[in-house]
């Protein structure tokens, strides 16, 4: 059995008897009250604008930057802040930070997440060309995309000198408009169409078409689709193929997962306090109508649940943090939760005001809006969760 936890160590023990303390470390408290301080002052105070002219504001990249934000996952001796492997990356302190700028704005967490996922694939698994390329473009500003082509709207073949030719149209994909590269996950498809095995590589946006769009949910996300004509990716640009990519992909998207579930507790926290807070000063019938027990319940039960979120969100970062046997399963769950959660509580928060939440003069539309990205980006979680354990025995 694992170290003993106690109560003060703020951990349990898991199924495995291993200690799961989820109490954060010196760095990570550091990186909470940096983060939460920079939402509190600058984020949440453009996120309204930035929302309604569905663009950030031109500082917002400069400022994130000078705090570290875009470049932790590439290494410092490429110019980020990456220290050691890429395979060491700390995903609880990731969590921590998103969890506050979903606070603050989800279409701003988008867009200063977004290097993460392709940074860490290509120090993973990438060549040196490829590392070049992305973190050179990383560290002189640049932002890339994650496009995971669940659909199977590519159609990616063999150009028979060991790179790959992609043809077809994804999206919108957040960041995508923005972005001088992507990471792009995508499935090998026959002369019939079928799927065969998938590929992982790094795409150059400018060899494609990109076209910036701008959905109703992280309007400020810089959101964009692509267009793939004969589009070619040299060898030295393909990260994985066939048994290896679909590793590849399992480890990216528990990642990519983790983080919309962090971002999602970070908007529903938002939206209950600003729900409780209109509730307290609205009075009807002589007093306020957050003291009506309808509206009291309601919102205990969503802060109830958006405990239990934040709660299986920091598991799942423990436990990809530590390559936990089910940590993958888990992360997967933690955004399906995290996502339901949000959806219900943006809702009901647009109850709370009445006639006044479908109006942008007031936060409840935006979060609500904001809360249905979190369902649909990249998949569907349960579907995926179902095809994987195959069929079941009678």
């Amino acid at each position: 059995m694992g170290e003993c936890c106690t109560l003060a160590d703020a951990g349990t023990l898991n199924a495995e008897g291993n200690c799961m303390d989820f109490s954060f470390d010196d760095d990570q408290e550091l990186i909470a009250g940096m983060v939460g301080r920079f939402a509190d002052k600058e984020l949440a105070g453009w996120a309204a604008d930035a929302d309604r002219a569905g663009q950030p504001p031109a500082r917002l990249l400069a400022a994130a930057g000078e705090l570290g934000l875009l470049l932790d996952a590439v290494p410092e001796s490429a110019g980020g802040m990456l220290e050691g492997a890429a395979a060491d990356y700390d995903h609880v302190a990731r969590t921590v930070r998103s969890i506050e700028l979903g606070r603050a704005c989800a279409g701003f967490a988008a867009l200063l997440e977004s290097n993460v996922e392709p940074a860490l694939a290509v120090g993973r698994w990438g060549s040196d060309a490829a590392q070049k390329a992305l973190y050179s473009s990383l560290a002189d500003g640049g932002l890339a995309a994650l496009i995971n082509d669940w659909r199977g709207k590519l159609r990616v073949t063999d150009n028979g000198g060991g790179g790959l030719i992609l043809d077809g149209k994804v999206g919108p994909v957040p960041v995508l408009g923005a972005a001088s590269h992507a990471l792009v996950i995508a499935g090998n498809l026959d002369e019939n169409g079928d799927a065969g095995h998938p590929v992982v590589a790094l795409l150059p946006t400018a060899s494609a078409r990109v076209e910036p769009v701008t959905p109703s949910g992280w309007r400020a996300a810089r959101w964009g689709t692509l267009a793939c004509e004969a589009t070619a990716i040299p060898d030295e640009l393909v990260l994985a193929r066939g048994n290896r990519a679909a590793e590849v992909r399992a480890i990216v998207l528990a990642g990519y997962r983790l983080n919309l579930a962090a971002r999602a507790v970070g908007v529903t926290t938002s939206a209950m306090a600003n729900a409780a807070g209109y509730a307290s000063e609205r009075v009807q019938f002589g007093q306020s109508i957050g003291s009506f027990q309808s509206l009291a319940r309601m919102q205990d039960r969503h802060e109830t649940r958006n405990q239990a979120a934040r709660l299986l969100t920091l598991h799942a970062a423990w436990s990809l943090q530590r390559n936990a046997a089910d940590a993958r399963d888990t992360c997967s769950r933690a955004r399906d939760f995290a996502a339901e959660t949000v959806k219900d509580a943006t809702i009901d928060a647009v109850q709370i005001y009445g006639g006044y939440g479908f109006v942008n003069d007031y936060p409840a539309e935006k979060s609500m809006r904001d809360a249905r990205a979190f369902e649909i980006v990249s998949g569907v979680e349960s579907f995926e969760r179902v095809l994987a354990r195959g069929p079941q025995a009678a």
